[in-house]
């Protein structure tokens, strides 16, 4: 009888958990699951040899459109203030109720 033997676990999925272990120590056991995510991306990016790039795929041009559309946006002056004050304060109460305040 031919048995066909199978691994518990991936390799990969093995590595993630070692990974883990590594960054996880007992100093540093309360780590936000968010920020643990985070430092798993950075380490396996730099293992790979992928420096972080934050300006990746942004140009020069693109950048001073940006700039100067928040300028633009900030420097302008609502046509009826009283409705635009409204408009804000029902954000924020439609924020607030969607939290659950």
């Amino acid at each position: 009888m031919d048995i066909l033997l199978i691994q518990g676990s991936a390799v990969p999925c093995g590595h993630v958990f070692s990974s883990a272990k590594e960054t996880m120590t007992d100093r540093r056991n309360r780590i936000h699951f968010e920020l643990m995510e985070a430092l798993q991306m950075v380490k396996f990016l730099l293992k790979r040899g992928r420096p972080l790039n934050f300006t990746e795929c942004t140009s020069k041009q693109d950048e001073l459109e940006l700039m100067e559309r928040l300028v633009s946006e900030q420097t302008a002056v609502p046509d009826d203030l009283n409705e635009y004050i409204s408009s804000l304060l029902h954000q924020v109460v439609e924020e607030d109720d969607d939290e659950g305040v």
